[in-house]
């Protein structure tokens, strides 16, 4: 692959359940973590690039601060959400 097609801009589609389960291990579940502590700096510049762009997403979507009891429910429906999409090595 040349370095020009790392330039390229790639699209996923994520449901918003999906995303905002995505935004919130990469915001809150890797931020205190000793995993960090093990990536490269290009590790970490990756996934808080990540995390920027599913906030700026979740935003763009309407899905921004909210009171902290509708949002721990809004979480809560997303992992559950997230529990029923169909992953294909874990079967």
């Amino acid at each position: 692959m040349s370095e020009d097609n790392l330039k390229t801009v790639a699209s996923i589609d994520l449901s918003a359940g999906h995303l905002l389960v995505v935004w919130d291990i990469l915001a809150n579940g890797l931020s205190g973590s000793t995993l960090v502590n093990e990536l490269t700096e290009e590790e970490r510049m990756a996934i808080w690039a990540m995390e920027d762009i599913c906030e700026e997403k979740l935003k763009e979507i309407g899905f921004s601060s909210r009171p902290q009891p509708d949002w721990e429910a809004l979480m809560a429906n997303a992992r559950a959400h997230v529990r029923t999409l169909p992953v294909e090595f874990l079967g």
